[in-house]
């Protein structure tokens, strides 16, 4: 909860979901974060709500990169850690934004010999939009799974499909994913 809070206190932007603040209830040993509304919830049931045209689809992908761009640039960078259709909000002005930042890491990058390395710790991530270096555990998560699961969110965008739809076991999943099978 602290981290969460902490980290969307660092962010302005317009495609990434703003903290208004927070409460806690200290003799119930309780906290809420509030944050901005965004009317037309997440992508995934707002696209399913209509049928929505190309060009609104694209709109959407391009708002939810300037969003990763902004985090990605930031100083030092930020990793969302669990980006997925779920947690991207539509705006009322239909314009898509980041949202769900408890799995998100400051990115610190190191010097290793003469290579770069980003080091980043503990994020939570979902199966089905996970890169296959986070199921192999070859690496942790950093700035190009980030990148790998806004594809899996473009894809599911265009096709109203959630990444591998067709397969209810995770073991299945993990098994194309690191196969490099894609639905």
């Amino acid at each position: 909860f602290v981290h969460e809070v902490e980290m969307l206190a660092r962010l302005s932007h317009q495609n990434i979901i703003r903290l208004i603040g927070f409460v806690e209830d200290l003799q119930h040993d309780k906290a809420w974060i509030a944050l901005s509304w965004e009317p037309n919830g997440n992508v995934r049931d707002f696209l399913a709500s209509g049928k929505w045209e190309i060009p609104e689809r694209v709109s959407l992908i391009q708002d939810m990169f300037e969003g990763l761009k902004y985090l990605h640039t930031h100083e030092p960078p930020i990793c969302h850690g669990d980006l997925k259709s779920l947690n991207i909000l539509v705006s009322s002005s239909c314009r898509a934004i980041i949202t769900d930042f408890g799995s998100a890491r400051l990115v610190s990058i190191t010097i290793v010999a003469t290579t770069n390395q980003l080091t980043l710790t503990g994020p939570v991530w979902s199966l089905r939009w996970a890169a296959p270096e986070l199921i192999t555990e070859e690496q942790q998560p950093g700035l190009a799974s980030d990148i790998w699961s806004a594809g899996w969110v473009c894809w599911e965008m265009m096709t109203d499909r959630v990444p591998f739809d067709d397969i209810k076991r995770d073991c299945a999943i993990m098994l194309k994913v690191v196969q490099g099978t894609v639905p």
